[in-house]
Formats: C-alpha cells, sequence, structure tokens
C-alpha cells in the first residue's frame, strides 16, 4: 500500500504545491524555486523572514 504525499512549496511552506510555474509537476522541478534558490541575497532574506516569523513575528 502507497500513501500519496502532497507536495508543500518551499517558498510559502503552509500551502501546497500549486504548479504555479508552467510545466512544473512539483517543487523539485519549479522554475520560481530553482530562482529564488539560487539568488543567495533572496535566499537570505527568505530565510531571515522565516526566522522572524519562527520566533513569533508577523512577517514570512
Amino acid at each position: 500500500m502507497t500513501r500519496h504525499v502532497e507536495p508543500r512549496c518551499p517558498l510559502r511552506p503552509a500551502d501546497k504545491c500549486s504548479l504555479c510555474h508552467p510545466g512544473a509537476d512539483g517543487p523539485h522541478n519549479c522554475g520560481l524555486v530553482y530562482l529564488m534558490m539560487n539568488d543567495d541575497e533572496l535566499r537570505e532574506l527568505y530565510a531571515e523572514g522565516r526566522r522572524h516569523a519562527r520566533e513569533g513575528g508577523s512577517g514570512a
């Protein structure tokens, strides 16, 4: 018996992958995720926002 796992969007962790990038079939080949994670400055800003949200801040 296999379970179906719903992929989550790495950029919007509370949401399922909505396949918002044409041709993507999950986060593993999403162009938007690729661009975000390969931009050092943008990736650091994103990580900072997630840290802030985890600590009880209002941003994500």
